[in-house]
């Protein structure tokens, strides 16, 4: 995608709200929204532009507070703003990433506009038409059964930091997802309102419930030979942002995300032959000890590996939990590499940043080190058959 092509996906048809404004008082705001594009507001404090606050984001506010009292900036996620001068595609995907929001801000002579994921993604749907979806899903799937609990589904997200299970029967073939939102969204939200005296709030539902009866179904699949650009067009025409991998039994075989297709695409336009290390931190604001302890930390690994792979994206995830021990917070990392040899995923967490990162990056080390070892087991074979058939 050329400059002029991404300048042409600037839109100005975006809703924008007031910091200092209620959650309840900007949720109605939502049924404005064109579904198609995105489910979030520009927040404005002031005469300057903060952030977003995604739907997400008032459903949970709500949940967890007075919606009534509770502001908006409360809950805002502070973006990064992409100036015009300096936008480009590198930019744009990185905001994505680091953002996790559904559009990118733009700003021009002092005003502003914003770059839909979805405008984005299909507008580099051809560019990504030789790429297959084994090469961008994460096999490292989580599964839930369709007669588990929804207490036991919030259980598993936060155990393994995701925010959506993949549901099986009892023959473990896929039958639907179930998202941190769904839950949120049809038992928790449902029960405060009630609890807050609104008549359309709902008593009865609980986290015993099955998950069966709040997931989303049917689940919109593919499989690991497709094409990425065939998995764009069905997120558009669902309006999801992950599809399930399956094998011909409907057994899952991992997931693609739109985090994942960006994940790819900031992979290709960042410069080749090099080992390249993108850090995204959320809730966490290391101090410069810790930084820099961090990425020696992270380099000193990526060297270990500098003669296996020779060009690789490493994208470290930090994210901090309220729980602490002795003084030191629970930190969620997950690290994907993207690399010529492959792409690896782990994920771990710990008490204090140091030894999160140290645990999750052991279980990556592994994880390459298993391909480093097939792959030397082949040669190994190609050279015995060699030596054999000279004879």
């Amino acid at each position: 995608m050329d400059r002029e092509q991404l300048e042409n996906l600037i839109r100005f048809d975006y809703e924008v709200v007031n910091a200092d404004d209620t959650i309840s008082k900007v949720f109605p705001l939502l049924d404005k929204l064109d579904p198609d594009k995105a489910s979030a507001l520009v927040v404005k404090e002031g005469d300057k532009i903060i952030g977003v606050i995604r739907e997400r984001d008032l459903i949970r506010g709500s949940a967890m507070t007075n919606p009534h009292e509770t502001k908006v900036k409360n809950f805002v996620i502070r973006t990064g703003i992409v100036n015009f001068s300096d936008l480009s595609v590198e930019r744009v995907v990185r905001r994505f990433i680091e953002d996790s929001t559904p559009f990118v801000i733009v700003r021009k002579d002092g005003d502003y506009g914003v770059i839909y994921i979805h405008d984005f993604l299909i507008s580099l749907k051809d560019e990504l038409s030789g790429v297959k979806v084994r090469g961008v899903m994460n096999p490292d799937v989580v599964t839930i059964n369709a007669h588990d609990s929804a207490g036991k589904a919030l259980s598993l997200m936060r155990t393994h930091g995701v925010d959506r299970l993949i549901v099986v029967d009892d023959r473990h073939r896929v039958v639907g997802v179930v998202t941190g939102k769904d839950i949120v969204d049809r038992i928790i939200a449902p029960r405060k309102r009630a609890r807050m005296g609104d008549a359309k709030g709902e008593k009865d539902k609980t986290l015993a419930i099955m998950v069966e009866s709040i997931m989303s179904y049917p689940p919109v699949t593919c499989f690991e030979n497709d094409s990425v650009a065939e998995v764009i067009e069905q997120m558009i025409e669902h309006k999801v942002s992950s599809v399930v991998v399956v094998d011909d039994d409907q057994t899952p075989e991992g997931i693609v995300t739109k985090k994942d297709l960006l994940e790819k695409l900031y992979s290709e336009v960042k410069p080749k032959g090099e080992l390249r290390i993108e850090l995204i931190l959320r809730g966490i604001e290391p101090d410069e000890f810790d930084m820099t302890a961090l990425q020696k930390d992270i380099e000193k690994f990526m060297r270990k590996f500098e003669n296996f792979i020779s060009d690789a994206v490493l994208f470290v995830y930090i994210k901090q939990h309220k729980e602490r021990f002795r003084g030191l917070p629970l930190i969620h990392v997950r690290l994907k590499m993207s690399s010529d040899r492959g792409t690896f995923f782990a994920t771990g967490e710990g008490w204090g940043i140091e030894f999160a990162i140290h645990a999750t990056l052991k279980k990556l080390e592994r994880e390459i080190l298993k391909e480093k070892e097939l792959l030397m087991d082949s040669k190994m074979v190609r050279r015995f058959y060699e030596e054999v058939f000279e004879f």
